[in-house]
């Protein structure tokens, strides 16, 4: 009886971690979406202990930190998740680049847009974010092919108009460069500083992207970009 008694108790500890992580990732999942990444915080570090292969907590954990602007743990389990991730390394590596991004770090951003990318050419918000980014270190050829495929694979998206003109901005300005017209130059620039006061970073709603994305990858769409 007693020896009955000690292999069921080995039985249910065995099997505690398990049940304990999942709990953990369950709750912590619903606080995440509530947008309460504080009560998420705790919940999210016991499911990644209790559970240090399941890629999708890191995801969610990097996320948590970003929120609570704490970039160097976000990139740090952002990180740490690349090394077991084979379903998410896309929105790690598009994570990451927010990091960067928001540390003013663009050309770092930029390479870790393009290493997402290179995972999910339909990452739209990668596009944008690419762009974004290659504009802040006045690419601006790469930042008009970017914004042009993200509108190819977002055409309904709200910021079209403002994406649009900056892309006739950037148009203009380079037409200005080439004939060496420096108030046109100039004047283009301030144009085009207010019309991206207005455009929104695709990382600013990453938390929402990031949970829309994982439910997409069970039913993956796939668009053919344009040349």
């Amino acid at each position: 009886m007693v020896r009955r008694a000690l292999v069921l108790l080995c039985v249910l500890l065995s099997g505690f971690p398990a049940f304990s992580a999942s709990t953990s990732l369950a709750k912590g999942e619903a606080f995440f979406v509530q947008n309460q990444p504080r009560d998420a915080e705790p919940l999210l570090e016991m499911a990644l202990n209790d559970d240090p292969s399941n890629e999708k907590v890191y995801l969610y954990l990097g996320i948590v930190y970003q929120q609570l602007g704490n970039l160097d743990k976000a990139i740090d389990v952002l990180k740490r998740g690349l090394a077991v991730s084979t379903s998410y390394k896309d929105l790690i590596y598009y994570n990451i680049g927010n990091d960067m991004f928001a540390r003013k770090d663009y050309a770092l951003a930029e390479q870790m847009y393009t290493e997402a990318l290179g995972v999910n050419k339909n990452l739209a918000e990668g596009y944008l974010n690419r762009a974004n980014a290659r504009l802040q270190q006045q690419s601006y050829d790469g930042a008009v092919e970017d914004y042009t495929v993200f509108l190819q694979l977002q055409p309904q998206d709200p910021q079209r108009p403002r994406i649009e003109e900056v892309i006739r901005l950037l148009t203009q300005l380079k037409q200005a460069k080439l004939k060496q017209q420096e108030d046109e130059i100039a004047r283009q620039k301030a144009l085009m500083n207010d019309v991206l006061n207005s455009l929104n970073n695709a990382g600013d709603d990453t938390k929402n992207l990031s949970v829309e994305s994982i439910k997409a990858k069970n039913d993956p769409v796939s668009v053919d970009i344009k040349d």
